[in-house]
């Protein structure tokens, strides 16, 4: 059988057209992924919808099976690819800043860049100037459990139905012995950030997050009323405080103590049963090299937040990272963050980060910069790869890639009012809070 592996439904249409051209007649194009929700097989390509574009892309493809030549299953494959048209969509584009077409220079580099640049080798570089972290290797049984516990309990049903299911209770006598090994393992790492009562971590899957599982959903609901009732009753229902709580509230509900927690979390989640499913597919599996990422959790203040954009080895933009909200604050203090944030990059990281080991995509990146909410301490809270698939917050990759390429100089960009409609961009599960 001839599997292909794809990423997610935010990969631009004709970067799989790109990806299948390139290799001849029997010959099977293995795609890389970047992203969470990744398909082990693609029997049928379905209605996916382009980020840039106003169109919609309907392909469907035939099932490979083992009776049909490779030769001509690929060719049927080309065809159906080169033949599939754009249909203009009747739904307007509500951001097109999100993301744009990925570039003839990053399909070259697509597959040699992801694991250099991205966050575990850049962060270790950068360990003193980013939380604390460790890591916990996960084995392929544990990954195995995950994907059997989700199929078995959880898949198909809503989150107040896959809340309502306690997975321990369904559990064999072995799958309980394997979650207590991880659990144990998972533990020892965690305490090692665990000094005092009042110590927190985050813990996520080398692939993801598990913030989307709907007990975490619950939890950031209870915060999220928490802070509002906290704020004035003259701007309490005011949408910017709305989200503003809200986006708190997402942040704080990331702290675990244990690691019972996280495994409820994990076992839940939709996103991390995606992710093991893709690292335990066959063509893959041999390389499985999972590990949950332990950090300890700093209490950062979440409006001064800053997405950069280092292009050519400089810093060349900064967007507000939380980028439906408006804070005065960040308005008050815009030039002295720029300065700060500029010289910090100047004479710290750049330093530090040694290009020539980055491989070819070395000069280029995405890191995320944070303001601790104690000592005013600048921190890096992430590394990703400059590429369109990558949010641009409040620059657009497909108007202005120029400027995130320092055409124009140093740019940063914030809200410096409340942004109209910003309800209408936020996740569902997070507007179905803010309806509460």
């Amino acid at each position: 059988m001839i599997k292909i592996i794809t990423v997610g439904p935010h990969v631009p249409f004709c970067f799989l057209c790109r990806l299948f051209q390139i290799s001849g007649p029997g010959s099977v194009t293995v795609v890389p992924s970047l992203f969470r929700r990744v398909r082990p097989s693609l029997p049928t390509l379905e209605k996916r919808r382009t980020r840039n574009t106003n169109a919609v892309v309907h392909v469907r493809v035939k099932s490979c099976s083992d009776s049909v030549g490779s030769e001509s299953v690929m060719a049927s494959l080309s065809d159906q690819l080169k033949a599939a048209k754009l249909r203009k969509s009747k739904e307007p584009v509500k951001r097109p800043k999100a993301a744009g077409f990925i570039s003839g220079r990053e399909m070259t580099l697509f597959p040699d860049m992801i694991p250099k640049v991205i966050p575990k080798k850049g962060l270790s570089i950068l360990h003193e100037h980013t939380f604390p972290t460790d890591y916990c290797p996960m084995s392929v049984q544990e990954a195995e459990l995950i994907v059997a516990v989700y199929e078995r309990m959880y898949k198909n049903l809503d989150p107040p139905s896959i809340a309502s299911i306690n997975w321990r209770d369904r559990l064999s006598s072995e799958e309980g012995e394997l979650v207590l090994k991880l659990e144990s393992r998972l533990q020892n790492v965690m305490d090692r950030f665990l000094k005092s009562e009042s110590d927190y971590v985050t813990v996520n899957t080398s692939s993801g997050s598990v913030k989307h599982a709907p007990v975490v959903q619950e939890h950031i609901k209870k915060l999220y009323q928490q802070f509002l009732s906290e704020e004035a009753e003259a701007v309490r229902n005011t949408e910017n405080t709305k989200i503003t709580c809200l986006t708190k509230a997402a942040f704080l509900a990331k702290r675990v103590r244990s690691a019972g927690e996280v495994v409820d979390r994990m076992m839940q989640s939709e996103s991390i049963y995606n992710d093991m499913l893709e690292a335990l597919d066959d063509d893959v599996k041999e390389m499985f090299h999972e590990n949950l990422v332990v950090r300890a959790f700093v209490d950062i203040d979440v409006d001064m937040e800053l997405r950069g954009f280092v292009f050519d080895g400089s810093l060349v933009a900064l967007s507000q990272y939380h980028y439906l909200t408006y804070s005065p604050r960040l308005v008050e203090k815009q030039d002295e963050l720029q300065a700060r944030i500029l010289s910090f990059y100047q004479n710290i990281l750049k330093p530090k980060l040694q290009w020539n080991n980055f491989g070819k995509f070395e000069r280029a990146f995405i890191i995320d910069f944070a303001v601790g909410s104690k000592d005013d301490k600048l921190w890096v809270t992430r590394i990703k790869p400059f590429m369109a698939t990558v949010d641009a917050a409040l620059f657009s990759w497909d108007r202005e890639r120029h400027l995130l390429e320092g055409e124009e100089g140093f740019q940063f960009r914030i809200n410096t009012r409340p942004k109209p409609g910003a309800k209408t961009m936020l996740p569902h599960s997070l507007k179905a809070i803010l309806s509460v």
